[in-house]
């Protein structure tokens, strides 16, 4: 047991480093599930309006390959874990990804591991001290889960067997996102990897869904929704997601015991003797560092869109299952369709301002990591260097959300045989960029004011998008919504394009971001 020596110390260490993050973390995975379990009991209060959801939605391909089989829609219970199940699910294993990464391959890319094991700490304490952490925030969300739903007046049983299995697959993730970390040497590598898999196990969730099922028992979100919750309430799928939490788990400290502390098991491969022409200005240097990341979320947020607009052709008789759903819709435009894509073209911009944010942040890992130094020790200003990435980012993310709203138009093609409004819904999605470079350059400021202020603007995000769903299923104060630049975003195409929001918000995004650059040439690196 030498080689676990130190792991209380460890543990210690690493929720004094999260006493911030980890609360808020926790808040947002029991208020998600809160903010499904209100919205439901309002929206379908009676037995009428469910057995009408139900029938609008029974047997649609397209509504079960995006969340899961539709048999337990005639209860309020089953509505509820419907569509809680896989999305609460997901951000499970996002927040386990990030926390395991956090606590042991990041801390070993920025050298804290070394100075830890050489103060008697075992080789394993330092992985043991961030799957336990993990384990435990995920538990008591768990924990916090059963609550919410008890306070609704929810079943016991079936609210302890819900929450059990988005448990199982945040701890999935948990034990996948360590073995990670041991075969590759970058943080971001293996953040990429887990986020593969994550997606790879949605999509073969969907596949198995539409299809035999045969597909759904090779995915851990299949394994979840296959508990089947206030439905059929079966607990043994739970016994896969725990055997392979323990299966990836050991197997993570097998590939620590045979690897070198600091390096991956797979090394990357040397690149070119000369570099390539672009990468010797910022703006390409800058692009290549991206690439990868520009490429995933656009191909991530892509398939999204292809896959809801898929749904498009039947979501009319979705929406008028429910009147409180048709109101809120109808609210936008006579149109339900287009008031729907005009809701997901929100949700998409939201979530691709997460790749907004990651980007123009990318200065500040090269900062703590100490790069920034060797970098502008060459004839490189510190304005020319930061603006690269933040003209990627800004340039990317209008590229993404207008490739997302192109999605949207193919997938309502193929759904319906008619591609007319591939266009529309390809100008659509631009209309969200100016909410997104708001985000960034919100995001920028930080920066500028301090390295240390830059992880809050993931905070911001959070916070707009608690506004943006807090405003989409109950009433709050206007003065609240208009905290959100996507608050400000025309509902397009459901109503026509007013320009003088966007002009407003590009202008601010343009202020803010000289405002951000100039800070950040007056202070001082790290």
């Amino acid at each position: 047991m030498t080689g676990f020596a130190g792991t209380g110390e460890a543990i210690r260490f690493a929720l004094k480093r999260d006493r911030l993050i980890l609360p808020l973390c926790l808040a947002g995975l029991i208020g998600w599930m809160a903010v499904y379990v209100v919205s439901y009991s309002g929206l379908y209060a009676t037995q009428a309006e469910l057995n009408a959801l139900y029938k609008s939605v029974a047997g649609n391909p397209a509504l079960i390959a995006m969340t899961g089989p539709t048999g337990g829609l005639r209860t309020l219970g089953g509505a509820t874990a419907w569509e809680s199940l896989p999305v609460v699910s997901i951000l499970s294993g996002v927040f386990a990804m990030f926390s395991v990464i956090r606590h042991s391959r990041a801390e070993e890319e920025d050298g804290r591991t070394e100075l830890l094991l050489a103060s008697g700490s075992g080789r394993f304490a330092p992985l043991a001290a961030a799957l336990i952490v993990t384990s435990a925030a995920l538990m008591l969300a768990a924990v916090g889960n059963v609550a919410v739903l008890a306070i609704a007046d929810y079943e016991v049983g079936p609210s302890i067997l819900l929450s059990l299995a988005i448990l199982g697959f945040g701890l999935v993730i948990t034990g996948t996102t360590a073995v990670f970390a041991q075969v590759t040497g970058k943080a971001r590598a293996a953040r990429g990897l887990v986020g593969i898999v994550i997606g790879i196990s949605w999509l073969l969730r969907a596949i198995g869904d539409t299809g035999d099922g045969t597909l759904t028992w090779l995915s851990p979100l299949g394994w979840a929704q296959q508990t089947k919750p206030f439905w059929e309430d079966h607990w043994w799928p739970l016994l896969m997601l725990l055997a392979a939490t323990a299966i990836t788990i050991s197997f993570a400290f097998r590939l620590l015991a045979r690897r070198d502390i600091g390096s991956g098991l797979i090394q990357p491969r040397p690149g070119p003797a000369r570099a390539s022409p672009s990468i010797l200005h910022p703006l390409g240097f800058s692009f290549r560092l991206q690439r990868g990341s520009i490429v995933g979320w656009t191909a991530m947020l892509f398939i999204y869109g292809f896959a809801v607009g898929a749904v498009g052709d039947n979501i009319e008789s979705l929406l008028e299952s429910s009147p409180t759903f048709t109101e809120a819709f109808a609210s936008a435009s006579g149109d339900l369709i287009d008031s729907y894509f005009a809701s997901i073209l929100t949700v998409i911009a939201v979530m691709g301002a997460g790749f907004t944010i990651a980007a123009v942040l990318r200065p500040h890992s090269e900062e703590s990591r100490g790069r920034a130094d060797l970098l502008l020790t060459a004839p490189l200003g510190k304005v020319r260097w930061v603006s690269g990435h933040v003209l990627i980012a800004y340039i990317a993310s209008a590229a993404m959300i207008g490739l997302t709203g192109l999605g949207l138009g193919i997938g309502l093609g193929v759904a319906t045989g008619d591609y007319g409004e591939v266009g529309k819904l390809f100008a659509s999605g631009f209309a969200q960029v100016p909410a997104m470079w708001l985000t960034g350059s919100l995001a920028l400021l930080l920066f500028g004011i301090s390295s240390r202020l830059a992880p809050v603007a993931w905070g911001l995000l959070a916070t707009f998008i608690l506004i943006w769903t807090l405003a989409s299923f109950g009433d709050i104060p206007q003065w609240i919504i208009d905290l959100s630049p996507f608050s400000h975003t025309p509902a397009v195409p459901a109503v026509s394009l007013d320009l003088t929001p966007l002009l407003v918000m590009t202008a601010i995004s343009a202020v803010v971001t000289f405002a951000g650059l100039v800070l950040w040439r007056r202070r001082d690196l790290l």
